[in-house]
């Protein structure tokens, strides 16, 4: 047989055996694919443990299998094993450190273990690699003010504004963030713009007028908080904060019934039991009346129960002992 027809007869068989690969599928992708193809279809219908089974031969095969990795991070999400997840989404981020996806996937087991400093980490690298990823760039914020650093929260909260997409969202962290910083008169003006969106949303209003509160504009605070009030009945704490600003106002007697439904609303509401006391007590100096004095050592004593270790228990254990003979029963009970 001559060399010419060697070649013919073996182009030949390559062409019949690259048929009978195609047809039967045995070319189409190596069996490590099989396997990582059938754990994604099994965790998509739920199977997460035969899910985690396969992908565990997936990766004894290919320990390199980025995407393996990042589909048993998930399976183990849906079992509500965040440790496991957490371990299997930090080695596809060391296999694919270019991803902003497996960046995300991280910092949101991170978040959700409250690992706040480690998930902002990972929420910024993921907004490198994706400058626009909205979910990367309002994850670093919330995870950096939850980590007790407003500044770095400020810098993606306004990231996120300029993106333009979800606004509610990065309006509301970026209020968040200046109000933690103590710029009280920016976060008035976040949530303000917040408004225009929302309309008269309770759960803008809300902290509105906590914020014009803490910036001691304590006449817009009651007019918030009591819109608040009116649309929320049964929000305690609210009540609490307009007693507050009512004592600031020198509105005695509201502050005193203000206080008295937060209590009623939580009878362990600590805070609002120092504060009626603080309205008893001022009470009792306009009236002269020792019933209203009795009232405010009683609710003082109940707020020391309820809170042993409360800011300024001091200045409030001198009071109880003293019978508030100091001239300013605000004396230290700011908020």
């Amino acid at each position: 047989m001559s060399a010419g027809k060697n070649r013919v007869i073996v182009g030949g068989c390559n062409i019949l055996a690259l048929g009978v690969c195609l047809h039967l599928g045995c070319a189409s992708r190596p069996p490590v694919n099989d396997l990582y193809v059938d754990a994604v279809a099994l965790r998509e219908l739920g199977q997460n443990e035969l899910a985690i089974a396969k992908l565990r031969s997936v990766l004894a095969a290919d320990p390199k299998f980025a995407l393996a990795y990042v589909e048993l991070g998930k399976a183990h999400q849906a079992l509500h094993d965040p440790n496991k997840a957490l371990a299997a989404f930090e080695r596809a981020a060391q296999l694919a450190p270019w991803s902003a996806q497996n960046q995300l996937h991280l910092a949101g087991t991170r978040k959700a273990l409250a690992q706040y400093r480690p998930a902002a980490e990972a929420y910024a690298r993921a907004a490198e690699l994706d400058p626009k990823n909205i979910e990367a760039l309002c994850g670093a914020a919330q995870c950096y003010l939850e980590a007790g650093e407003p500044t770095k929260s400020l810098i993606y909260c306004e990231l996120a504004e300029k993106a333009g997409e979800r606004p509610e969202e990065s309006l509301s962290l970026l209020a968040r963030a200046y109000e933690a910083q103590k710029d009280y008169e920016q976060a008035i003006g976040a949530y303000r713009r917040l408004l225009a969106l929302e309309g008269e949303d309770p759960n803008v209003l809300r902290p509105l007028g906590v914020t014009y509160m803490k910036a001691g504009q304590y006449g817009r605070a009651r007019e918030v908080l009591t819109l608040v009030a009116q649309r929320r009945p049964e929000d305690g704490p609210v009540f609490r904060a307009l007693g507050y600003c009512c004592l600031r106002l020198g509105d005695v007697e509201q502050a005193r019934e203000v206080y008295q439904r937060a209590i009623e609303l939580d009878s362990r509401d600590w805070e609002a039991q120092r504060g009626l006391g603080v309205a008893c007590m001022l009470m009792a100096r306009r009236t002269g009346e020792t019933r209203w004095q009795d009232e405010a050592l009683r609710h003082w004593r109940r707020a020391l129960v309820l809170k042993p270790d409360q800011p300024k228990r001091e200045t409030l254990e001198k009071l109880i002992r003293e019978h508030a003979s100091v001239q300013n029963s605000l004396e230290g009970l700011d908020y």
